[in-house]
C-alpha cells in the first residue's frame, strides 16, 4: 500500500528507479556469457597409471585392484568405474554433484599416495585428472599439409598450441592424430651380446652421458661461482659420438647402434574428408580447443576463428587450417532463435492484450512490465554467475505471461474502480490494494514451485537451477512493477477518457455478451448441489481417462536435438594393423560421401572412444549441413548409415547422434558378477537375446577375447643359482621387445625422448623370445633356459565397476521406439533369460540419469505441492480452500496429456519440468476468484451466491487475459520456430499451452462452484448455530 502511494505521489522518482534498473540490466546483459546449456558438471576424476608390457590380467590385479580399494573409501561416490587395458590402467571416480570439486580431487590424490607403496615399482607414475564437462571443445581445427606427419604434428606443437592456448577463456589445447618426434637408438643385438652388456646398462649410461648438474656454488674474491658439471647432446652426432662404458670397455654409441631421428610408434590416426570439396587428407593433425566453464563459447569460438586466419597467412607453403567442426554456430543460433521466440511471445502476447482491452495507452501501461522485468532479470543472472542459454532463455517465454499477469490484475480493478467515478490517483492506489492480496498469493505459489527446484542436490536439480533461480528473480521484479510502475503509469496516462472507437464498442460488446451468457450457465451450475458434483466427478473421470495416453505418449530422459552431427565408432577384426584399419574406413568413408548432405568427415583411427583403444577401432564425426538443406534429421540420417554400413563386410558399426565419450548410448545396461566365468556365460545369452530384440540397432558388449598370450613361467631354483630374479627377467623381456627411454633430447626449447631398442620387429616370433638374452654375474642365459613358456587368451580389457567384474551392454533404439519404451522392452527380455546364480543385471548411463531424475523430479513435484497447500492455507486462513484450487492441477493435466499425444511429444525432463512449472500457474485464476468472492461476501456483505456469480462475471475477462497472455508468450515456442534447440523449447511450450487452455475453461466453473459448495455450507451451519442460539435465548 505504501509503496504504491509512493510511486503514484512520486511519478519522476519512480520512473527514475526503473530506468535505473533498466540501465543495470542491459550492461549486464553485454557481460552474460553465452552458452547453449547450463554449464553444470560433477566432480569426475580420472586415474591413469602406465604398466608397459602388462596384459589387462594383471594390470587389474597389481593396479587397478590396489588403487580402487583406497578411493573406494572416498565418501560422496556415485560411480567408480576401471579400465585394465594392455599397458594401461584407468579409473573414473565420479561424485555427486554436491561435492566440492576440489575437495574430491584432494581426497583421490591422498588415497592414492596411500595405494602407490603396493604398485609394482616398474609402474610410471599415476596421473590424476579432472574431467570437467564444461569444458568441452568449442572448435575443432584440422592442420593439414604436403609435409610429413611428424612435421606437420611438430608445427602444431612448436607454433599453435600455446598461442590458442594463450586466448582469453580458453582452458586446454590438444594435438590429436599425430607424430611426435622421437629419438630412436636401435642397438645391434649380435653386438651387445658380444658387449655382455644388457640395454638397462646401456639406457642408464646413455642417461648418465647426457645430464647437467650443479656442484654448489663459492666465493672468492668477493664474487659467487656457481659450478655446473656435465653436457647435454646438443645435436643428434653429438649422440652418435658420445662414449659408454660396457662390461667390454669403453664404446662409441654410433659403433654398435644407429641413431634415427624419428616419430613415436603411431598408435591413431587423423583422416580428414572434405565432402564438399572431395579431397580426403591424410597428413593431418587434429586440434581441438577447449574453453574454460566460465567462458563465453560464443566469444572463445570467435576468437580462435580469428586467430586461425592470422595464423593462415603465416603457415608454411603446402599447409592449411580447416574448422569442419564449430560448435558455437549451433549454440548462437539457439541462443539468437530462443531470443526470436522471446521478442514474437511479447509482441503476439501485446496484441492480444490490445484485443482485450482494445485502448493503446492501458495496452502499454501493461505491456511495459514484460521488458522492464525481464531486463532487469539480467542482473540477477550476473549474480548468480549464470549466462544466456537455453533454460534461462525459456524461463523468460514462460516468464512472459506470468510477469503481464500481475499487471492485468492490477489495471484492470484500477480500470473498475474509474469507471465506478474514483478519482484516478485513488482509483490507481486503492485498485492495487484491493488485489494485492491476490496478487502476492499467486506470485507465492509461482516462487514455491521453484524452491525446491533450485534446491534439489542432482545434476538433474543443477541443470534446472539457472532456470528456477531466473524465472524466480523476473517473477519477483514483476510483483514490484505491478504494485509501483503499473499504478503510476496508469495514474499519469489514464487521466482523461479516451474516446471509445467502434472497434472498442464491438468488443466490449461481445464481452458483455459472453459474461452474461457465463453469468447464466454459472448460475443454473449452482442452481443445487449435485450439478458441481456432477462436473467435477465428470472432470475427474475425463482426467483418468487421459492418464491412459500415457503409455502412448512414452518417456526418455531429454529430447531428440538436431544438432546436425553424427558419430559413428567402427571395430574391424581383430588385430587389423591402423593401416588395414584404415583402408577399412575408406570403404565406409566413401559410402557415407554420397550423401550430399554430409559437409565433412573427421575420422580418427587407433580408438573408438576414450576407453576402447586399439589399431582395429576407428571413430568418425560427421557434420551434416543446416537442417533447413535437408528433408531428414540426424537421427533419420543415423540410422540409414546404419543399415548401409552393416552390408559392409568385416566392419561392426555403432551410429548414433550422441557421441559416447559425452553422454554414451541411449541404453547401456551392465551385467555384473564376481565370478568371471559365469558372468562370461551369462554375457553371451544377453547378446544373443539383445542382438534379436526388433526394437534395438547396434547392439553390442563390452567384452572382447584379447590377444594370445605367451606366459614365462619362471625356474626359480635355476634363477637362484644365476643370481636373478623373476622381475629382472621379465624387465629384461619387455625392454627387448618394447624398448626403453633412455634420456631425452632438447632443442629449440622442447625435449624429445631417447629410446633405445633392438632394431623393429627384431623379437618377432616365439623363438626369438626364447633367445632374449639375459645377463647376470653368473653369465649370460637365455630366457627359454630361465623358464617355461606357456600359452594362455587374454581378455582385450577388463571392466569393474564398483569393484565388481562387469560387462556393459550398449544398444539404441530404433527411430520409431523412445528410450523408455526400449528400457521397458529389455527389462521384459531380461526377466526372460536365466542368469546364473551370481550374476545380475543394471542400468547404466542416460537410464541411470532417467531413473534417478524422475525420482528427484517427482519428489520436487511433491514437495511444490505441499508448499503450495501450506502458503495457501496461510494466505487464505483456512484448511480445506486450498484443497479446492489444487483440483486446477487434474484439470490442467487434462490439456497436457492430450496436447502432447496429438504433438508427438515425449515425456522427458523438459516436459516435467514444464509441468511442475504450470503447477504454480494455473491455481492464480483461481485464487484471484476465491478472493473477489471473499472481497464481496465478507467485506461487501453479498449473500454468498450473489457474490459467486457477480465475481466470476467480473473477473471472467480477466482470467481469460491472464490465460491468453501466458499462452500466447509460449506460442512461438510450440510452433517450433526456429531451426536450432527447438526440440528442447517445444515440449515445455505444448505442455504449458495444453495446461492453460483446459485449466482455464474448467477453473471458470468447477472452481466457483466448489467455493460455491464449501462457503454455502459454512453460511447453513453459522445460520444453524445463530437459530439454535436463538432459541436457547428465548426459552
Amino acid at each position: 500500500m505504501k509503496i504504491t502511494r509512493f510511486a503514484v505521489e512520486r511519478p519522476v522518482t519512480t520512473t527514475m528507479l526503473f530506468l535505473g534498473l533498466l540501465l543495470f540490466g542491459i550492461l549486464s546483459y553485454f557481460k552474460l556469457p553465452v552458452n547453449m546449456l547450463p554449464q553444470v558438471s560433477a566432480p569426475y576424476i580420472t586415474i591413469t597409471t602406465p604398466y608397459l608390457g602388462a596384459d589387462p590380467e594383471t594390470i587389474a590385479s597389481d593396479i587397478t585392484e590396489k588403487i580402487e580399494d583406497e578411493v573406494a573409501t572416498i565418501s560422496g561416490i556415485k560411480n567408480l568405474r576401471s579400465y585394465s587395458m594392455e599397458n594401461i590402467s584407468i579409473i573414473s571416480v565420479e561424485f555427486y554433484a554436491d561435492k566440492n570439486a576440489d575437495k574430491a580431487l584432494n581426497d583421490v590424490k591422498a588415497k592414492l599416495e596411500l595405494a602407490v607403496p603396493k604398485l609394482p615399482k616398474e609402474a610410471e607414475k599415476s596421473t590424476v585428472e579432472t574431467i570437467n564437462f564444461t569444458e568441452a571443445p568449442v572448435i575443432k581445427m584440422i592442420l593439414t599439409g604436403d609435409k610429413s606427419i611428424s612435421e606437420i604434428y611438430d608445427y602444431a606443437d612448436r607454433h599453435l598450441k600455446d598461442r590458442f592456448n594463450q586466448l582469453n577463456g580458453t582452458s586446454k589445447v590438444e594435438i590429436k592424430g599425430g607424430a611426435e618426434r622421437e629419438i630412436k637408438i636401435l642397438a645391434d643385438p649380435i653386438k651387445i651380446i658380444e658387449m655382455n652388456t644388457s640395454l638397462e646398462d646401456l639406457a642408464t649410461g646413455i642417461g648418465s652421458t647426457n645430464t647437467r648438474l650443479t656442484g654448489g656454488d663459492f666465493i672468492n674474491q668477493d664474487r659467487q661461482f656457481s659450478i655446473e658439471t656435465g653436457k647435454r647432446f646438443e645435436t643428434i652426432q653429438a649422440l652418435n659420438d658420445s662414449y659408454i662404458m660396457t662390461a667390454k670397455g669403453r664404446k662409441r654409441l654410433g659403433d654398435f647402434a644407429q641413431i634415427v631421428d624419428s616419430t613415436k610408434t603411431i598408435k591413431k590416426r587423423s583422416i580428414y574428408y572434405d565432402n564438399i570439396s572431395g579431397k580426403r587428407h591424410y597428413n593431418c593433425v587434429f586440434i581441438e580447443v577447449s574453453k574454460n566453464s566460465t567462458a563465453n563459447a560464443v566469444q572463445v569460438a570467435e576468437d580462435i576463428k580469428n586467430l586461425a586466419k592470422q595464423i593462415e597467412t603465416e603457415l608454411p607453403d603446402g599447409m592449411a587450417i580447416h574448422i569442419p567442426i564449430d560448435d558455437s554456430v549451433y549454440t548462437k543460433s539457439s541462443v539468437d532463435d530462443a531470443l526470436v521466440n522471446v521478442g514474437l511471445g511479447i509482441l503476439i502476447t501485446g496484441l492480444i492484450l490490445y484485443f482485450f482491452l482494445n485502448n493503446a495507452r492501458t495496452t502499454l501501461i501493461v505491456s511495459i512490465s514484460i521488458p522492464v522485468s525481464l531486463i532487469a532479470t539480467f542482473v540477477a543472472i550476473q549474480q548468480i554467475d549464470g549466462s544466456l542459454n537455453m533454460m534461462t532463455l525459456m524461463s523468460f517465454s514462460v516468464a512472459v505471461g506470468a510477469l503481464i499477469s500481475n499487471s492485468i490484475i492490477v489495471i484492470d480493478n484500477i480500470l473498475r474502480l474509474k469507471r465506478e467515478g474514483m478519482d484516478i490517483k485513488e482509483a490507481a492506489v486503492s485498485g492495487t490494494q484491493e488485489v494485492m492480496m491476490a496478487v502476492i498469493a499467486s506470485t507465492g505459489t509461482n516462487l514455491v514451485v521453484f524452491l525446491p527446484i533450485a534446491s534439489m542436490n542432482s545434476m538433474t536439480g543443477a541443470f534446472f537451477k539457472e532456470y528456477a533461480l531466473t524465472i524466480s528473480a523476473a517473477t519477483i521484479i514483476s510483483l514490484i512493477v505491478s504494485f509501483m510502475l503499473t499504478p503510476m503509469l496508469a495514474s499519469v496516462l489514464l487521466k482523461k477518457e479516451s474516446k471509445a472507437s467502434r472497434f472498442s464498442k464491438f468488443i466490449n460488446a461481445l464481452f458483455g455478451i459472453l459474461e452474461d451468457k457465463y453469468e447464466r450457465s454459472l448460475s443454473a451450475l449452482i442452481k443445487n448441489k449435485k450439478r458441481p458434483l456432477i462436473l467435477f466427478a465428470i472432470m475427474i473421470g475425463v482426467f483418468i481417462l487421459t492418464t491412459e495416453l500415457l503409455p502412448f505418449i512414452g518417456f526418455e530422459f531429454e529430447p531428440k536435438e538436431d544438432n546436425g552431427d553424427v558419430y559413428i565408432e567402427l571395430e574391424m577384426p581383430s588385430g587389423s594393423t591402423l593401416n588395414q584399419t584404415g583402408e577399412l574406413l575408406k570403404l565406409v568413408e566413401d559410402n557415407i560421401s554420397k550423401h550430399a548432405e554430409v559437409e565433412s568427415i573427421v575420422s580418427m583411427v587407433g580408438e573408438k572412444n576414450n576407453t576402447t583403444i586399439g589399431s582395429n577401432y576407428a571413430k568418425i564425426h560427421l557434420k551434416l549441413n543446416s537442417k533447413k538443406n535437408r528433408t531428414f534429421s540426424n537421427e533419420e540420417f543415423a540410422a540409414l548409415l546404419n543399415t548401409e554400413l552393416n552390408k559392409i563386410p568385416e566392419i561392426i558399426p555403432m551410429v548414433s547422434t550422441k557421441s559416447s565419450d559425452d553422454s554414451g548410448t541411449p541404453l547401456q545396461l551392465i551385467l555384473q558378477s564376481s565370478d568371471q566365468k559365469k558372468l562370461l556365460e551369462a554375457s553371451l545369452k544377453v547378446e544373443k537375446a539383445l542382438k534379436n530384440m526388433p526394437e534395438l540397432l547396434n547392439s553390442q558388449s563390452t567384452y572382447r577375447p584379447g590377444n594370445p598370450k605367451i606366459v614365462l613361467e619362471p625356474k626359480l631354483h635355476l634363477m637362484a643359482d644365476t643370481h636373478t630374479n623373476p622381475y629382472d627377467v621379465a624387465l629384461t623381456v619387455r625392454n627387448n621387445i618394447n624398448g626403453l627411454k633412455a634420456s631425452v633430447f632438447k632443442e629449440k626449447g622442447k625435449e624429445y625422448d631417447i629410446t633405445l631398442s633392438l632394431p623393429n620387429n627384431h623379437v618377432n616370433t616365439i623363438d626369438k623370445v626364447n633367445a632374449i638374452p639375459v645377463f647376470t654375474s653368473k653369465g649370460t642365459y637365455r630366457v627359454d633356459q630361465l623358464t617355461n613358456v606357456n600359452y594362455k587368451q587374454s581378455e582385450s580389457k577388463v571392466l569393474r565397476i564398483d569393484k565388481i567384474n562387469s560387462i556393459e551392454f550398449s544398444a539404441t533404439p530404433i527411430a520409431s521406439v523412445l528410450q523408455g519404451d526400449a528400457k521397458q522392452a529389455v527389462d521384459k527380455r531380461m526377466s526372460e533369460i536365466e542368469l546364473p546364480s551370481g550374476v545380475s543385471y543394471r542400468w547404466s548411463g542416460n537410464i541411470e540419469e532417467m531413473e534417478s531424475a524422475g525420482f528427484d523430479m517427482l519428489v520436487t513435484l511433491i514437495l511444490a505441492i505441499i508448499l503450495m497447500y501450506m502458503l495457501l492455507a496461510s494466505l487464505l486462513e483456512n484448511f480445506w480452500h486450498p484443497i479446492i484450487i489444487f483440483t486446477t492441477v487434474p484439470m490442467a493435466m487434462i490439456g497436457v496429456f492430450l496436447l502432447m499425444f496429438l504433438g508427438g511429444t515425449s515425456l522427458n525432463i523438459m516436459s516435467v519440468l514444464a509441468i511442475i512449472t504450470l503447477l504454480g500457474l494455473v491455481v492464480n485464476d483461481s485464487i484471484l476468484i476465491h478472493d473477489y468472492t471473499s472481497q464481496l461476501h465478507n467485506i461487501h456483505g453479498l449473500p454468498i451466491r450473489k457474490a459467486t456469480l457477480q465475481a466470476c462475471k467480473t473477473k471472467m475477462k480477466t482470467v481469460i487475459m491472464t490465460s491468453a497472455a501466458i499462452i500466447s508468450g509460449m506460442l512461438p515456442n510450440a510452433l517450433g520456430i526456429g531451426d536450432a534447440g527447438a526440440e528442447y523449447r517445444t515440449p515445455m511450450a505444448i505442455v504449458t499451452i495444453g495446461g492453460m487452455i483446459t485449466a482455464t475453461i474448467l477453473t471458470l466453473y468447477v472452481i466457483p462452484s466448489l467455493f460455491y459448495i464449501a462457503k454455502n455450507k459454512k453460511v447453513r451451519q453459522k445460520k444453524i448455530v445463530k437459530l439454535t442460539q436463538e432459541s436457547f435465548s428465548n426459552s
